[in-house]
């Protein structure tokens, strides 16, 4: 459950530890991915967990900043990750979802390609089309992937999860597009003069990204095809009870991991990935 009163906050402190603990957690995680052959539905998960990873951590340094438009910005994109995440786990769209993708991607990068303004890009490799990429839009063209975003208020509803929407999703959206008072708390913070309005302490974007990051590391090692340790199940539940309690037990669960040196195993496959 996101949290919105002060009362139920932990310090800045705290958080700082607590968000490093899970990107250093979170990135042995992904090592374990590079251990083994990846099918697409498990590349797909492992890039999503990278992503979190760079989000939760991207909004530790906008807030350090005084960056908070830009922290719920940032959270939105993150919760929007993650109902994605929850939807290609339900129907297994993977595959579908990945196909999608790479045509939206070429689509764009054919229109930049084709702009009589944009002739200076065409020998560069980032707009250029490899013959393998070429070849599967062709193939892809003759039967396009039917494959739709799942709608964040519709699929929290679905999933028992409309808190999340409704307090995290629909709420950090109020940031993302342009609102009269838009740069209102940026004003004062760059020109310090006074006196100086009431702004809330926005301390939930902290506490729910890091909320949002641990669901979709859970996520992922339930999605997965592998078989993870007890361990690394036992972190994200006890940082869930440090985000809910204040409990420490995530980083007497993280020195265990660690205790086990940089080549453990972490999972093991439960079948072909390939």
């Amino acid at each position: 459950m996101p949290k919105t009163e002060a009362s139920e906050f932990r310090t800045d402190k705290e958080y700082r530890m607590a968000t490093e603990t899970y990107a250093r957690l979170t990135g042995l995680f992904l090592f374990q991915f590079a251990r083994h052959p990846l099918d697409t539905k498990n590349i797909i998960i492992q890039n999503f967990v990278a992503r979190s990873i760079a989000m939760v951590r991207g909004i530790r340094c906008l807030w350090d900043i005084g960056d908070f438009q830009d922290c719920w910005i940032l959270h939105r994109s993150l919760i929007d990750r993650y109902f994605h995440l929850v939807a290609l786990g339900n129907d297994s769209s993977y595959k579908a979802f990945d196909d999608w993708s790479f045509m939206r991607q070429y689509k764009a990068q054919t229109r930049v390609r084709s702009d009589p303004n944009c002739k200076n890009i065409l020998d560069s490799p980032n707009f250029t089309p490899t013959a393998e990429q070429k070849s599967r839009y062709a193939a892809l063209a003759k039967s396009p992937p039917v494959w739709k975003r799942p709608k964040a208020e519709d699929l929290a509803k679905g999933a028992g999860i409309s808190p999340l929407y409704d307090y995290g999703y629909d709420f950090a959206s109020t940031h993302v597009h342009p609102m009269a008072n838009d740069g209102l708390e940026d004003f004062y913070a760059i020109t310090k003069l006074e006196p100086k309005p009431d702004f809330p302490p926005h301390v939930s974007v902290l506490h729910n990204s890091l909320l949002v990051g641990c669901l979709i590391a859970n996520q992922a090692l339930n999605q997965s095809d592998f078989r993870w340790m007890a361990l690394v199940f036992d972190f994200y539940d006890h940082l869930l009870r440090f985000l809910e309690t204040g409990s420490t037990d995530y980083m007497h669960t993280f020195a265990k991991l660690v205790s086990l040196g940089a080549n453990v195993k972490l999972c093991e496959p439960n079948g072909p990935t390939t």
